[in-house]
């Protein structure tokens, strides 16, 4: 294939995966609860479930929500750290003259305390520029377009089902890795088309066509 851009989640991909979904979601649930929501919780991904949850306690509490996700997210933040190949294969990439793209349901703010050079890249997507986020292949789709590819021309690089879903669904090649906390066979059932131990043979991979 005739890749000409690389797309990368970013959490279990390029930065070490210390966020805790299940504390996230129970904070949530908690506020949601506190504020009259009652019934069972949704089921799904956080993010899709508050959609549900907000339609029904109003404007206010997806702000209220996000703060509390954020939060978990910043704190997760302070405690990781980037892979030690990633900023060499972010130049590398672009040396070979690729574009490059971080797509990401996490916020903004917690990217760039790990990432500060985030907005210099072609693409830049996280969870506030994302209104239809991963595996939804909008937040694919817009990237490609920021970048100025065609999805065909375009490799999504992640750690996570949602990447690979997202890129089957947006037409890009799905490259999965292993580095954050699912296996081959798990990437592989959710679509991936290569699976490596970690982004870092990415370029390596495209040499050899894959």
């Amino acid at each position: 294939m005739n890749i000409n851009g690389l797309i990368f989640d970013f959490d279990g991909t390029l930065a070490e995966l210390n966020l805790d979904f299940g504390l996230m979601a129970r904070r949530v649930e908690e506020l949601a609860r506190a504020e009259g929501f009652s019934g069972p919780w949704p089921s799904g991904y956080l993010l899709e479930a508050l959609e549900v949850v907000s339609a029904r306690l109003g404007d206010g509490f997806p702000g209220r929500a996000a703060q509390v996700i954020q939060a978990v997210e910043l704190e997760a933040a302070g405690r990781a750290h980037l892979f030690p190949f990633t900023r060499p294969l972010l130049a590398q990439a672009k040396e070979r003259g690729l574009s490059l793209g971080v797509v990401s349901r996490n916020c903004a703010a917690a990217i760039r305390l790990l990432l500060p050079e985030a907005d210099r890249l072609d693409a830049f997507l996280p969870r506030e520029r994302a209104p239809k986020p991963k595996p939804h292949p909008q937040q694919l789709w817009d990237a490609c377009a920021v970048m100025g590819l065609e999805p065909g021309r375009a490799a999504m690089v992640g750690d996570h089902p949602t990447d690979m879903q997202a890129a089957v669904a947006a037409g890009c090649l799905a490259v999965g890795v292993t580095s954050g906390r699912v296996d081959e066979a798990g990437l592989r059932q959710a679509g991936a088309q290569v699976v490596l131990p970690d982004a870092g043979g990415i370029l390596e991979a495209l040499g050899k066509g894959l």
